[in-house]
């Protein structure tokens, strides 16, 4: 009979503990560096411009402000399905031991291709917008997780929010076939049309994120945030009366022609 001593080191070290330890691990180095390093975050080009826009929401808020710049959507996406496609692998080929041999199947390629593309688009955008020294909506302390990603030059914009909501359509929809996995070695397949809704999320995000920071867009917003001042009115003078028109004095005598006495 074995021993509660023997029993428990027997479970600690168990084979299937090393896996999910590891992506427990794994998840944990992540998250820290997400949240303490520029990992996932934009980059700032103008420090004096992130200095000044700094006290003016410390002197609206009445508040400290985070030194750390906003987060990335496009950096925050390809981190978060690149973590949930390799700890699935794990899952399978380590967790499972039938499935040493797992293979990296088309969905999961086109999931990290669709995101890399992104990825790799936003920093392109970013270093053009850098070459030009525009002002950027990025030269922002961080507002938040969600404010960060979801927010451009204007506030809170709908292609972000879409870009998001079909990233957690995708997440949900790949974990949930994951989690039905009982015998099968075979990684979760999205359906083609999943795939194209992603691709073309991901398109609309990059094109419009393109004109974001451009000089036309910042020119406009300039002059709706500080209307032209209106001509001052001609100023208006007392009514004066017009002057009385003299008439030329009329000669006339009372005892008729005076040629004829």
């Amino acid at each position: 009979m074995m021993s509660p001593i023997c029993y428990l080191l027997n479970a600690t070290f168990s084979p299937v503990l090393v896996p999910v330890g590891f992506m427990v691990l794994t998840l944990i180095i992540f998250i820290c560096l997400a949240a303490w390093t520029p990992l996932l975050r934009e980059e700032i080009s103008n420090h004096q411009e992130f200095h000044n826009k700094r006290q003016q929401q410390e002197l609206k808020l009445s508040k400290p402000v985070s030194p750390a710049s906003p987060f990335s959507l496009s950096k925050v996406q390809l981190g978060v399905w690149t973590m949930v496609i390799s700890s699935s692998y794990l899952y399978l080929a380590l967790f499972k031991g039938a499935c040493a041999d797992t293979e990296i199947n088309q969905t999961a390629l086109v999931l990290l291709g669709i995101f890399s593309g992104t990825a790799v688009s936003s920093k392109i955008i970013d270093k053009r917008e850098i070459k030009d020294q525009r002002p950027r909506h990025q030269n922002t302390p961080s507002r938040g997780f969600f404010a960060d990603i979801l927010s451009d030059d204007l506030g809170i914009s709908i292609h972000r929010f879409q870009h998001v909501v079909w990233t957690l359509v995708g997440i949900i929809a790949y974990l949930y076939q994951m989690g039905e996995i009982k015998t099968s070695c075979v990684m979760p397949e999205l359906s083609n049309t999943l795939l194209a809704l992603m691709g073309i999320s991901s398109a609309t995000f990059v094109a419009i994120q393109s004109k974001e920071n451009d000089p036309g867009a910042a020119t406009k917003t300039l002059v709706s945030d500080h209307p032209p001042v209106p001509a001052p009115a001609p100023a208006i003078h007392p009514y004066q009366p017009p002057a009385a028109v003299q008439t030329p004095p009329v000669h006339t005598s009372s005892g008729g022609n005076a040629f004829y006495g």
